[in-house]
C-alpha cells in the first residue's frame, strides 16, 4: 500500500488527553506518532468519535513540566481488535499549535526515533 502522506511520521508513545468540541469531559489517549502536520492517536472509548470532530489536546512530554496544547481535526478512525488498553486508532490533522511547542514535540519524537534507529 502506497503511503500518500507529505511528511514522515515518527513513532511515539506519549500520554495525552483530549476534549471534544462541545463536550466537558477530558479523555485519556496515547499519541502514537507525530509529523509536521498531524499525529496518530489511540483511544479507549465506548464508540468512535465522528470524523471531522475538532479535538483539543494536552500532550505530556517526559521530563517537561508544561504540557503541549494543540487543536486538530479527526481525519479518520478505526476500531482496534485485540488491544486491551485502547480500542480505537485515529489520525488527527493539526489546526493550531504554538510554533515553539510544535518544534519541542517534533524534536522529542525525532530524538527518540533516531535513538531507536541507531540500535
Amino acid at each position: 500500500m502506497e503511503d500518500k502522506r507529505k511528511y514522515k511520521r515518527f513513532p511515539s508513545q506519549l500520554g495525552a488527553r483530549y476534549l471534544e468540541e462541545g463536550k466537558e469531559e477530558w479523555i485519556n489517549c496515547c499519541v502514537v506518532d507525530v509529523s509536521r502536520e498531524g499525529m496518530g492517536i489511540e483511544i479507549y472509548m465506548q464508540e468512535a468519535i465522528k470524523i471531522g470532530s475538532i479535538l483539543q489536546f494536552e500532550i505530556a512530554i517526559p521530563a517537561k513540566e508544561k504540557q503541549i496544547s494543540a487543536m486538530g481535526t479527526l481525519m479518520w478512525i478505526k476500531e482496534l481488535r485485540g488491544n486491551t488498553e485502547f480500542n480505537f486508532v485515529g489520525g488527527v490533522k493539526l489546526i493550531t499549535i504554538d510554533p515553539e511547542d510544535k518544534w519541542e514535540l517534533l524534536d522529542y519524537v525525532y530524538e527518540d526515533w533516531s535513538k531507536e534507529e541507531e540500535k
